[in-house]
């Protein structure tokens, strides 16, 4: 994962890339996830991607059996068809931005 970083020409500025390309982009969304809380029960697959985004606490991402911890200014890319969930990891509300790309339609 890549660390923070003052860019040439910036002053009192720090900026780390969160992901590459992924997608069209399709929607956007903040998500406030309570100590204990998350979804969906049971893991779930769809056509759209995700790139989920945590700004505050940390998220827990369950893909099939696996188990990805993503903290604080970290992001995780999620194939909307591997069985998926997301749940809170911290003793406080954690906060995600969730960004959903279309997925690449092999030609």
């Amino acid at each position: 994962m890549q660390e923070f970083i003052t860019p040439p020409n910036h002053k009192g500025f720090s900026a780390k890339k969160l992901f590459d390309e992924n997608g069209k982009i399709k929607w956007g969304a903040i998500a406030y996830i309570e100590k204990g809380g998350g979804g969906p029960e049971g893991n779930h697959t769809h056509n759209d991607n995700h790139i989920f985004i945590v700004v505050d606490g940390e998220a827990k991402v369950i893909l099939d059996d696996k188990e990805v911890i993503v903290k604080k200014n970290e992001s995780f890319f999620v194939d909307g068809m591997v069985p998926h969930s997301i749940w809170n990891n911290a003793d406080q509300t954690t906060v995600v931005i969730k960004i959903s790309t279309e997925r690449e339609q092999n030609v």
